[in-house]
């Protein structure tokens, strides 16, 4: 403990690791009970010490190695489900991370006041729900783009089907892109295509959404070009 005082903790981290090994090779060896039980308690220590080095090093990844291993052998050892906690929280793991501290409470808060306890569960709650939230905004548009692509592949099949890249066709159907002729019925697409019905609603639907997609970056230019400083400001 020595190095770890002098924030040596490099060295510290070193002999802390040293001891545990010298402490493994005693597995496997006959030992009386309580000697085999200090011996676990000691490689606790250890390991606890070796973990609160490596936080102080912001070395969070061997930080959370050295706690969980802490906790393998003493799994209600508030100091190493601490450490682990601290350690998850700086890795961004907050879902792990309310874990440990909801199992601290259990616990008792280990050297945490009950305040500061609740504190870190309530910052690190707020921090998983915001995370859930993205997730779903995330899927919500994974969810939108695969169905783009479906809309696209299903119009690029209805034109190969009928023809409509060749000759005069191709022309209409690019006027009808900005001409806003999209409005007019699926029954009449049908009649003028010689379409099932289907084919011109489908059809029109991806059309309607080259339009729609059109406005809405003719929109954003727009705005972009009424809030950018002038020149002369």
């Amino acid at each position: 403990n020595a190095k770890t005082k002098e924030k040596k903790y490099s060295e510290a981290v070193a002999l802390y690791e040293q001891g545990i090994a010298i402490l493994d090779k005693a597995d496997g060896h006959p030992m009386l009970r309580k000697e085999a039980e200090a011996v676990v308690a000691l490689k606790v220590v250890l390991y606890n010490n070796a973990a609160q080095c490596l936080l102080n090093q912001e070395l969070w990844r061997r930080a959370l190695a050295s706690a969980a291993a802490g906790l393998h052998l003493d799994p209600e050892n508030t100091k190493a489900l601490y450490r682990r906690a601290v350690a998850q929280e700086k890795l961004r793991k907050h879902k792990e991370a309310l874990a440990d501290f909801r199992a601290l409470e259990k616990l008792g808060g280990g050297a945490l006041t009950k305040e500061e306890l609740q504190a870190r569960i309530d910052g690190l709650k707020k921090k998983v729900e915001a995370e859930i939230r993205a997730k779903a905004e995330e899927s919500s548009d994974d969810e939108v783009d695969n169905e783009l692509v479906k809309m696209k592949e299903r119009f690029d099949e209805i034109v190969e089907k009928y023809d409509l890249r060749d000759g005069e066709a191709a022309g209409e159907v690019a006027d009808w892109l900005v001409s806003g002729e999209w409005l007019m019925t699926t029954k009449r697409v049908a009649q003028r295509w010689k379409m099932e019905e289907q084919d011109a609603e489908d059809f029109l639907k991806w059309i309607a959404k080259g339009l729609e997609f059109k406005i809405q970056n003719a929109q954003a230019q727009q705005q972009a070009e009424q809030t950018a400083p002038s020149l002369g400001d």
